[in-house]
């Protein structure tokens, strides 16, 4: 009876060892993938935003005046499962001759902002990017 009684408290022991030994793991491996997906919602974020710019230079080069009643600002793209919001600021987001698009693409939990200033040549109707960058955005 007393060899029974003894070992109780080691097979508690070692039980107890192994469930925190699978709680850590289970941690670990959740850590792990939520890393490897927000990398890859990032990426796609990112290409959602570019296709987004690419839509509004192309509306920008189709319509001048753009934004107007035919060409309405901000609206949403769709890109294979994500979506980008376009938005057209001409003339007053920075200075006469120009047109602002932004881009916001989403994807899952992440954003990703792009925005590029447009240069339109008023006698040409040249139409030319005169800057692309990333703005740093907040995730929801």
């Amino acid at each position: 009876m007393k060899n029974g009684f003894s070992s109780l408290p080691a097979i508690l022991f070692i039980g107890g060892l192994l469930l925190q030994i699978a709680i850590a793991m289970a941690f670990l491996l959740y850590a792990f993938s939520n890393a490897t997906f927000a990398v890859r919602f990032r990426a796609e974020a990112l290409s959602a935003a570019r296709a987004g710019i690419e839509d509004g230079i192309i509306t920008v080069v189709r319509n001048k005046n753009c934004p107007t009643a035919e060409c309405p600002s901000p609206y949403t793209i769709t890109v294979g499962a994500r979506s980008a919001t376009v938005t057209l600021c001409k003339d007053i987001c920075a200075g006469s001759g120009t047109t602002v698009v932004d881009a916001i693409g989403i994807a899952v939990t992440e954003r990703r902002q792009l925005r590029a200033v447009l240069e339109i040549n008023v006698g040409t109707g040249a139409v030319t990017v005169r800057s692309l960058e990333e703005i740093l955005v907040g995730n929801p």
